[in-house]
């Protein structure tokens, strides 16, 4: 945690803009960065903060929840209910670009929990290495299949957390447009159209683990991001057999294990390296608000595909 100093007039821009390189390399061995207790009040004060870091900005492109942009580079973060947790994940971590660093701003806490929950995604490859060597060398060998739900008509415009139908999101009804969009934003393999007005999207064969300068990191959401594990399944790249219920348990219980819930003060500002740091919401109650800002990308493609460049193209279903 990084407190202003006693001399400090406690303006985080200009305190980050003299102390840029140090901060930078604090993040780079903490992975997580928390500013507390300076004049941190609103989207603007964020924005000038963010700025002074000297980063390039990362602009959040649509998807099936919901997110409203204030400014140039601060948003609204999910904008679903905040009794509805959000489980752990690398933020977009399935797009082709992604950003580097995640910047969390509380503008007002929840009154009772909401926390926001952070773990080193390293630690949670080099554990389930541990637990299951045999799955993970699978794994690494054939990758995986992701499959993941979009919201479905009765969820459109609700306060869960994938209140967007695919109609919505991608801006069309029309099933062989929606596909092209898809593929195009959402960097998927394919996308099945279900009755429920959802749709089921199709990303892989995936690398689960990838490494970027050294480190390891698990990129692949395989429990999802809501408590319903039906919005999501997955398949090893072989096409061989479902990842088994064994495999997501440890799986939870490893991030159960090894993360840290940050309890929100007003005014508070978490700085992410989004490359080795997973994180999620716990459930809260209003008027819960928190603001988020990206900046930079990782290197594409973000999670990893294995023979990306022959990607296959399936047909809509």
């Amino acid at each position: 945690m990084l407190l202003p100093a006693a001399s400090s007039d406690r303006d985080l821009a200009k305190s980050v803009a003299a102390e840029r390189e140090s901060l930078a390399a604090a993040l780079d061995r903490h992975r997580a960065l928390l500013f507390r207790g300076f004049d941190v009040a609103s989207e603007q004060d964020l924005e000038l903060a963010v700025e002074a870091f000297g980063w390039d900005l990362y602009q959040f492109q649509i998807g099936s929840t919901t997110r409203t942009r204030l400014t140039n580079r601060i948003y609204n973060a999910n904008e679903a209910s905040p009794e509805y947790p959000i489980h752990f994940h690398h933020e977009l971590s399935l797009r082709e670009e992604a950003p580097s660093k995640l910047f969390f701003f509380c503008k007002e806490p929840s009154p009772v929990a909401g926390e926001t929950a952070i773990v080193p995604s390293d630690v949670v490859v080099e554990k389930m290495e541990e637990r299951l060597p045999a799955v993970m060398k699978k794994l690494a060998e054939v990758g995986l299949i992701h499959f993941s739900k979009t919201g479905k008509d009765a969820d459109a415009n609700t306060g869960v957390v994938f209140n967007k139908t695919w109609k919505s999101f991608l801006g069309t009804d029309d099933k062989v447009e929606a596909l092209k969009r898809a593929r195009e934003i959402l960097s998927c393999n394919s996308i099945n159209f279900l009755d429920d007005g959802s749709a089921e999207v199709v990303y892989g064969p995936l690398k689960p683990v990838v490494e970027r300068g050294g480190k390891r990191a698990w990129f692949v959401p395989i429990l999802g991001h809501t408590d319903d594990r039906a919005m999501v399944s997955n398949v090893f790249g072989d096409g061989s057999a479902p990842l088994p219920p064994a495999v997501l348990d440890a799986y939870a219980d490893i991030l159960a294990e090894n993360c840290v819930d940050i309890k929100w003060h007003r005014g508070d500002v978490l700085l992410l390296d989004n490359a080795v740091v997973q994180h999620a919401r716990r459930p809260g109650k209003p008027p819960r608000h928190l603001l988020v800002s990206g900046c930079g990308t990782l290197p594409i493609p973000a999670t990893g595909w294995l023979n990306h460049s022959s990607r296959p193209k399936q047909e809509v279903l």
